[in-house]
């Protein structure tokens, strides 16, 4: 059995991660090429497709950016017995002020493209600019993707998660994990003391682009078909 952990970026999807790998006593697999950009397309490793043909995959954790396109549903399909699936979600806004808090500290962004790095130590990294447009709408389209699948119910065992519910590990969380794991040979363990240090920043707000806003406004309703009030909340 394989659990499939879909995290929008900055959910605080790494503590879920963490837990499940404490929890399953397990290492999660990445199955995005390459890192930024590279989450929207994932490749089955070489070990993983031979051991798929002898029937001996034992994967039980994977983990990433990962946009439900067809291409990677497939593979996924092919590949792993995925039971169960979580997908991460946080409030947009929230989710664009840590975007800018990326490319302050860290000179790209989460789905930027690799090289990306290089550009900017060009200049001083700001909010105006445009690899920070590039991420906030692939951000939006990873959850048009999802929220229009969710709503068709094309998924049987999917799990949403919010950012809130994983930094408090409330109860509601601990429920969720509960169910994930219960038909797992593996018991609940409380590792709400385990902190993450990756990608963590100080708290710290910036005051919105309007060109930033404006895009996450035009975006929702350009594709009014498609409920967005999961991370407007």
């Amino acid at each position: 059995m394989t659990i499939l952990i879909s995290a929008s970026p900055g959910s605080a999807s790494n503590t879920l991660r963490v837990n499940l790998e404490k929890i399953l006593n397990t290492k999660s697999k990445f199955l995005n090429i390459g890192t930024g950009i590279g989450h929207l397309f994932i490749k089955i490793p070489f070990k993983e497709k031979i051991l798929k043909k002898f029937k001996l995959n034992n994967t039980k954790l994977i983990y990433g950016h990962i946009f439900p396109t067809k291409h990677n549903l497939n593979l996924l399909e092919k590949y792993y017995d995925i039971k169960e699936i979580i997908f991460t979600y946080r409030n947009i806004h929230d989710q664009l002020n840590y975007l800018y808090k990326w490319k302050k500290y860290k000179l790209r962004c989460p789905l930027s493209f690799p090289d990306e790095v290089g550009y900017a130590k060009n200049f001083t990294p700001n909010q105006n600019n445009f690899d920070i447009d590039l991420n906030l709408l692939l951000i939006l389209n990873f959850y048009k993707l999802w929220f229009n699948l969710i709503e068709k119910n094309y998924f049987k065992n999917l799990t949403l998660i919010s950012f809130k519910e994983i930094v408090s590990f409330n109860t509601t969380y601990q429920n969720k994990i509960r169910s994930i794991i219960k038909h797992t040979s593996h018991e609940w363990k409380n590792v709400s003391n385990y902190q993450i240090k990756e990608n963590v920043f100080d708290k710290e707000e910036f005051k919105p682009l309007p060109r930033h806003k404006n895009m996450i406004d035009e975006f929702i309703l350009i594709n009014k078909d498609i409920d967005f009030s999961l991370i407007l909340k």
